[in-house]
């Protein structure tokens, strides 16, 4: 049997008009198609998604989930994929030609304490550069690092949502995204996990993807007061999940003043549903502590590195020069 070099792994929901661009641009990869695996999995669609898919493209593994559960369906891929590489994505992405050719050749020479991320651009318009990584700050916010500041340069990042990375350290992670996320931060939590273990991230700008924006996919769905709650309530989470007792002491009122901030600033834009979603989120912890614990214990079990080896890309500068306007804007 000849070797599956890479599983891409795609989440799709209702996404009956674009999984088959998906598809389409892996089978033009100028890796061989023999060399490639697809999976699909499919968070509960009711467009005819799953169907289609079966029909159109024999050779495409599909899950088909019951339930929406968001990012965490990935995980199931976990069990079938074959390839010596997993590529994590989203169905609304496409691929150009070299895409995963490039990530594999890098991936080869780098080793498997490295995991990968593509260079975005936009999915209309073709040389419109898209956000592609991020940083963040020790409050727990992350923060995407606005095009014109993206170098193109193959460097080491914080975030990113797309993830290329060999079949031993996504099991050495256990699971790729965690299933009491849903969505928002999940990706946050997950890049946080992998520089626990010392794993490094690079974004590689001769691995190209288009992107659709988010208005045209996820909050499309799902309203903007549902996506808060998600991304304060799982921001939160991740906090506790990821940082020593002495961290979470040392840094939690920053972290706590921060989202006093945020309410104020709902308050003083007369925003009482958003205000009322941010307090939700955060009762949210208070009401499910048994579950933050253990996840907290699963992955301080995992730790090989510091606290200050896992924040030492926080840039705090980068935050307050560009994100500060998520408190007045």
């Amino acid at each position: 049997m000849p070797k599956i070099k890479v599983s891409v792994v795609g989440l799709s929901y209702n996404g009956r008009d674009i999984v088959p661009v998906f598809i389409e641009s892996i089978y033009n990869s100028s890796l061989e198609r023999k060399e490639i695996e697809i999976i699909i999995v499919d968070n509960a669609s009711t467009d005819g998604t799953v169907g289609l898919i079966r029909k159109r493209y024999p050779d495409v593994k599909v899950i088909a989930r019951k339930e929406n559960i968001g990012s965490g369906a990935h995980n199931d891929a976990l069990k079938i994929a074959k390839g010596e590489y997993l590529f994590f994505t989203d169905s609304d992405m496409k691929f150009e030609k070299h895409c995963l050719e490039n990530f594999y050749n890098t991936a080869k020479r780098m080793g498997k304490n490295v995991i990968l991320s593509p260079t975005l651009y936009d999915y209309d318009k073709k040389n419109k550069l898209m956000p592609s990584y991020s940083t963040f700050s020790r409050s727990f916010y992350p923060v995407f690092v606005r095009p014109e500041d993206n170098d193109l340069k193959f460097k080491e990042v914080f975030m990113a949502g797309f993830i290329f990375m060999h079949r031993d350290t996504a099991k050495n992670l256990r699971y790729i995204f965690d299933n009491d996320y849903f969505l928002y931060a999940e990706d946050f939590d997950l890049c946080l996990r992998m520089r626990l273990q010392g794993i490094k991230l690079y974004i590689c700008p001769d691995a190209v993807m288009y992107n659709k924006p988010p208005a045209q996919t996820t909050r499309k769905y799902i309203a903007q007061a549902r996506l808060t709650y998600y991304m304060e309530r799982n921001l939160v989470f991740t906090f506790f999940k990821i940082c020593s007792l002495k961290t979470i002491i040392f840094y939690l009122p920053y972290f706590s003043f921060m989202r006093i901030l945020a309410l104020l600033r709902e308050l003083v834009k007369l925003n009482i549903r958003m205000f009322l979603t941010r307090l939700r989120a955060y009762f949210w912890i208070f009401g499910h502590l048994n579950l933050v614990m253990r996840k907290r214990k699963e992955t301080q079990r995992l730790r090989k590195k510091s606290d200050k080896y896992v924040f030492a890309m926080a840039d705090e500068k980068y935050f307050i020069k560009t994100k500060l306007g998520l408190f007045w804007n």
